[in-house]
């Protein structure tokens, strides 16, 4: 923050909690279960923090009080700004918004130092499209969060009708049964979000998809949680299309008895491509399968149920939503491949670099 900004008002955080204890301060932010502790002699701290309401001024701040002067208190503010104590109010949220949307601009205040920062996330997010490829356990549930924070259209891609089968992971309930994935998605969606714009692409992911059906040009993001005939199959080519049109895009997960495949965030030419991926991947295996001779079983069935999609399709979501919030700098699974294990309860987390050698993107990243 520059010093032009201490000439706004601060406000204390919703989230934020206050121990005083002798000449000590700790800030507890219960958003995120960290805190701060900072030395301050000065014995009515409480009340000066409270005066950080987003209507007082520092200059008035100063005014009440002695033994204080503004340099001493513009260097506190700018402290706790840049450790997401104290926000700058330099714009009052829409009355509807706050009423409808409290939660998640606490949320977002954690990833901004202003409010008008909070307000353009939030905008961002309404004025963003998204295409799900695959709506059924994974892709579901993305749409249902992503509806819920009021992403403003919604790209549907998927071919199958509900069956009696799909009720136990997927957002589709026994009214629907039989009828097309698409609508059925669609009318529940819209008593989330009424206002949300939604379109429907009645087909298959093949080598041929996206010659048969023009898209339009303003996709923000494609989350690809098509796994028939395999989910490498689907993301290969989707991935393709989208390093071609430099859309960023993720590998919507998926689950393997008691394993959740949290599937990676790509930014074209920025972070590792799904080539990179493979290539990661064909190192590691490559050990393991040594004279390994694969089983080939026909209309094989994994277990699953619907915490562990659900699991699969919230952090896809997450990383979704500060992606197209603008909060870029917070993705959590680019450049990685995460597993969750249910046995153990544990995250095996490993680190994907961009690869130099990677016929997709070698000498072109930014």
């Amino acid at each position: 923050m520059d010093a032009k900004s201490v000439m706004n008002n601060f406000r204390l955080r919703q989230s934020i909690g206050i121990v005083v204890n002798d000449d000590t301060v700790e800030f507890f932010k219960s958003n995120i279960r960290e805190s701060i502790k900072i030395k301050i002699s000065f014995p009515n701290i409480v009340e000066l923090l409270k005066m950080f309401d987003g209507q007082t001024s520092l200059q008035e701040i100063v005014a009440n009080y002695s033994g204080i002067d503004i340099q001493q208190l513009e260097k506190l503010a700018l402290f706790l700004n840049e450790n997401n104590i104290i926000i700058v109010q330099d714009c009052q949220y829409p009355a509807e918004l706050v009423t409808e949307q409290y939660r998640m601009i606490n949320t977002f205040e954690d990833y901004c130092h202003t409010t008008s920062e909070v307000l353009e996330c939030i905008i961002n997010l309404k004025k963003s499209k998204v295409m799900i490829v695959g709506i059924g356990a994974v892709g579901s549930n993305v749409a249902t969060y992503l509806a819920h924070c009021n992403v403003g259209s919604i790209i549907f891609v998927d071919h199958d009708n509900v069956d009696i089968s799909n009720l136990h992971r997927q957002f589709y309930f026994e009214d629907a049964i039989n009828s097309d994935k698409n609508m059925a998605l669609l009318n529940s969606l819209k008593k989330i979000s009424p206002d949300i714009n939604m379109d429907i692409i009645n087909d298959i992911i093949d080598d041929d998809f996206f010659k048969r059906n023009i898209l339009p040009s303003d996709i923000d993001l494609i989350i690809n949680c098509a796994d028939e005939p395999n989910v490498d199959y689907t993301s290969k080519i989707i991935a393709l299309f989208s390093m071609t049109h430099n859309i960023p895009h993720i590998v919507g997960g998926g689950y393997n008895l008691h394993q959740t495949l949290i599937g990676q965030t790509i930014i074209p030419f920025k972070s590792a491509c799904f080539n990179c991926f493979n290539l990661f991947l064909g190192k590691i295996n490559s050990k393991d399968l040594v004279n390994v001779k694969k089983l080939h079983r026909v209309k094989r069935k994994l277990g699953s149920f619907s915490p562990l999609s659900g699991l699969a399709a919230s952090l896809a979501s997450l990383d979704a939503i500060k992606l197209l919030a603008g909060k870029v700098e917070h993705l959590q699974q680019e450049n990685k491949r995460v597993e969750f294990s249910l046995r153990s309860l544990s995250f095996n987390v490993q680190d994907v670099p961009r690869d130099p050698e990677c016929d997709w993107c070698r000498g072109k990243y930014e």
